[in-house]
């Protein structure tokens, strides 16, 4: 498997539910984390979904969450500054910033992901994130920062 993947989904009944994937890619040294809004019973709308591109430093952030070493952290990107046609190609071109805020609450965790669009307008998604999620996306992503490192 190149590219990995783990998902959290909280679908609910009010269909005010979220979902989030976090997809290893080696090869861009990052995990591309996409977050969507309940669209239905058991759906997402992945179509409008939030990207955001992780490299090594924002998820060693995440980690020191899951660790109990940061209440909290706040990780914002400015993609009117990404100069390669990479960073264009994940989605530079149609946001102006994007930001993930990760909380340790009594219960677990809580993410936001958001991206403010060139014109203004705001997508974004909200999700808790259990105990034992936090502990397995501790886990994945502490060996995918080692992967992604190449060591």
């Amino acid at each position: 498997m190149d590219n990995p993947r783990v998902s959290v989904y909280k679908p609910n009944k009010r269909g005010a539910g979220a979902a989030v994937r976090f997809d290893l890619n080696v090869a861009k040294e990052a995990i591309f984390l996409e977050a969507a809004r309940q669209s239905g019973e058991q759906k997402f709308d992945w179509e409008n979904k939030v990207v955001i591109k992780l490299n090594a430093t924002d998820v060693a952030k995440l980690v020191m969450v899951f660790e109990g070493k940061a209440k909290t952290i706040d990780l914002f990107h400015d993609t009117t500054k990404a100069q390669s046609k990479d960073a264009l190609a994940q989605g530079a071109e149609r946001t102006k910033n994007a930001a993930v805020n990760l909380i340790k609450s009594d219960f677990g965790y809580f993410l936001k992901a958001s991206e403010q669009s060139a014109a203004g307008n705001v997508n974004a998604v909200n999700i808790p994130i259990s105990e034992d999620e936090g502990v397995l996306l501790r886990v994945l992503f502490e060996r995918a920062l080692i992967r992604m490192s190449g060591w």
